[in-house]
């Protein structure tokens, strides 16, 4: 199953690698609560080129199965597209999100659906901050996304905390803290992300009603 994306992922990085000004960011983590058995890794990539941002993920699985998702953002962190890949509910599925001033449309796998919701409204500068833009300590933002499965929004709060000194895959880093909070959400219910010089995240932290998890850095690469 890994194989069956790379010929989109070929297609759609091939133009960028041609392009000028092009800037390549990449950062592997790994879940360190609770620990996996086996290999379970997300490699995280940055790529800017043409006045566009594209976010790629691709993360292995314990059992050797392989997830991607991409996001691409104009510089201004206004969505163009988002998709993901992967295999779950016992078949292969592709989600699709694309991004217009007049409305976004929905593709899950054969099903398409459709919002008047303009691109604008999904705007999110955070995908900016601390190598585009920096924020100040205590600045917050409330970013609605679009759900890919459904025709349904949510919201989440952005507050960057400051700067923390962390050791990750032998280097000190300063690494700028943002919590994320769900608006409306459970009580208690919150992200933590941590952020190096390049904009890249290091760590996570996630809390739920019921569990905790926290993924870090083990490669810069």
């Amino acid at each position: 199953m890994a194989n069956v994306m790379r010929p989109a992922l070929v297609a759609l990085l091939l133009p960028l690698t041609a392009a000028q000004d092009l800037s390549v960011e990449t950062r592997t983590l790994a879940p360190v609560l609770p620990a996996a058995p086996g290999v379970n890794l997300m490699l995280n990539q940055r790529i800017v080129a043409d006045g566009r941002i594209l976010l790629v993920n691709r993360a292995v699985q314990p059992d050797g199965s392989v997830f991607f998702s991409q996001r691409e953002y104009q510089l201004d962190g206004t969505p163009v597209t988002f998709a993901q890949e992967g295999f779950w509910a016992n078949r292969w599925n592709h989600f699709e999100t694309r991004f217009h001033a007049s409305g976004a449309e929905q593709h899950i796998n054969d099903v398409v659906n459709r919002t008047d919701a303009p691109a604008r409204g999904f705007r999110d500068p955070t995908v900016l901050w601390f190598w585009r833009t920096q924020p100040a300590v205590g600045d917050t933002v409330v970013v609605t996304y679009l759900a890919q499965n459904v025709i349904a929004t949510s919201r989440i709060r952005f507050t960057y905390e400051g700067v923390e000194e962390l050791t990750l895959a032998g280097r000190r880093v300063m690494a700028h803290r943002v919590r994320e909070d769900p608006v409306g959400g459970s009580p208690g219910v919150h992200t933590l992300w941590w952020y190096d010089e390049k904009g890249m995240g290091v760590k996570r932290y996630h809390k739920t009603t019921e569990r905790e998890f926290a993924d870090q850095l083990v490669a810069w690469r």
